[in-house]
């Protein structure tokens, strides 16, 4: 086996927006119409449907230039007015964005750890923290993992190439304009389809697993560290759930040529545990795996075979920890579990969601009872 180290979901980069608009906009007279953005336009329905809400304004000789970068201080005007905020009359001094910026303040919309500089263009994380605060004040005091969650989890943004989540990356006029069409169609009640891998990548940044995502189901916040045994103590960093038959499901490229019991993941859930390890005693010429210490019941044991390792970063499931000395490895196990198993938990609610010393009686509960379809 190749040593390896491997960690999904924190080095991925956050999102907003893909080539696609999910515009509802009505049809309206007087449509405000640029030059430069043609009906063909993957946002145009939405840099319409914003202008003439008066949220975004043109450039002069009719223009948009829609692939231009949007300022900080021209999107948090679009979230402002958006919110339906009073915004005070502008005085003779000062910038023209000051007066959005206070109210802003004032709201919990901007927080003066943000950011400072105005001028600058806004990150797509940028936008999230500012959409998400404006959308729901009880997230005024969220994180920047958690803000980018919920925005993900609730549509109005999604992924750019393969879901990824580039969160430094800098926003253009278009991508702000659909951005605020969809904070428009939330507030008017409207369910938004969800990039399951957007939603994924950032449920894994954040909680450490993607099970809201994949399962609606919550389950601990990890890291969660436990005795794994007498002599050995181990941490769950991460759970990933991955849909064996969506060809486009989050973390699916991980798993090529899978094996396992259960005909080889078809109408199953991939479970892909990254757990940490190390022994607390010294047994000369002793070894242990993984699954020598916990069980977990229902599921099937899976493996990359040999040849496709190199395509994978769970190449190292088998490692043994070595007792001879002490010792501490990370590795990912993998197992599988039918669909029709979850199907029949979250009907009947059954606590599962659990591993077993082997040893003993004794259990180490991932959820509260081992119930992650609610108590």
């Amino acid at each position: 086996m190749r040593k390896k180290k491997w960690m999904i979901g924190l080095a991925i980069s956050a999102i907003l927006v893909t080539g696609c608009s999910t515009s509802s906009a009505a049809s309206m007279t007087s449509l405000t119409k640029f030059n430069d953005v043609k009906d063909t336009h993957w946002a145009s329905a939405s840099i319409t449907k914003v202008a003439n809400e008066g949220i975004i304004n043109g450039l002069p000789g009719n223009k948009f230039n829609p692939e231009a970068n949007v300022s900080r201080a021209e999107f948090l005007k679009m979230v402002v007015l958006t919110a339906g905020l009073s915004i005070p009359e502008k005085t003779s001094q000062g910038a023209w964005y000051e007066a959005y910026v206070k109210v802003a303040t004032e709201q919990g919309i901007y927080k003066n750890t943000d950011f400072s500089n105005w001028k600058e263009p806004s990150t797509r994380l940028e936008m999230a923290r500012m959409a998400v605060r404006a959308l729901d004040p009880s997230l005024k005091g969220a994180g920047d993992k958690q803000l980018m969650y919920e925005a993900t989890k609730r549509g109005f943004i999604t992924g750019v190439a393969n879901g990824e989540l580039g969160k430094s990356e800098k926003s253009t006029r278009a991508q702000a304009a659909v951005v605020i069409d969809r904070m428009l169609q939330l507030k008017e009640g409207t369910k938004l389809p969800v990039d399951k891998r957007a939603a994924s990548y950032a449920e894994v940044e954040y909680r450490g697993s993607n099970l809201e995502t994949m399962w609606g189901a919550r389950m601990n916040t990890l890291p969660q560290s436990a005795d794994f045994s007498p002599a050995v103590k181990g941490t769950f960093n991460q759970v990933l759930i991955i849909d064996m038959d969506d060809p486009s499901s989050p973390y699916k490229n991980l798993v090529p040529g899978l094996l396992d019991g259960n005909d080889n993941g078809k109408n199953s859930y991939v479970l892909a545990w990254n757990v940490t390890m190390e022994n607390t005693a010294i047994v000369p010429k002793g070894y242990i795996y993984f699954h020598y210490v916990l069980s977990h019941p229902y599921v099937a044991p899976a493996i990359i075979p040999p040849d496709m390792e190199k395509l994978s970063p769970f190449d190292d499931g088998n490692k043994p920890l070595l007792l001879n000395k002490k010792n501490k490895i990370t590795i990912w196990h993998l197992e599988t579990i039918s669909k029709n198993k979850i199907a029949e938990f979250k009907e009947k609610n059954w606590p599962f969601w659990y591993f077993d010393w082997s040893s003993s009686q004794k259990r180490i509960e991932l959820a509260p009872k081992g119930r992650i379809f609610g108590e």
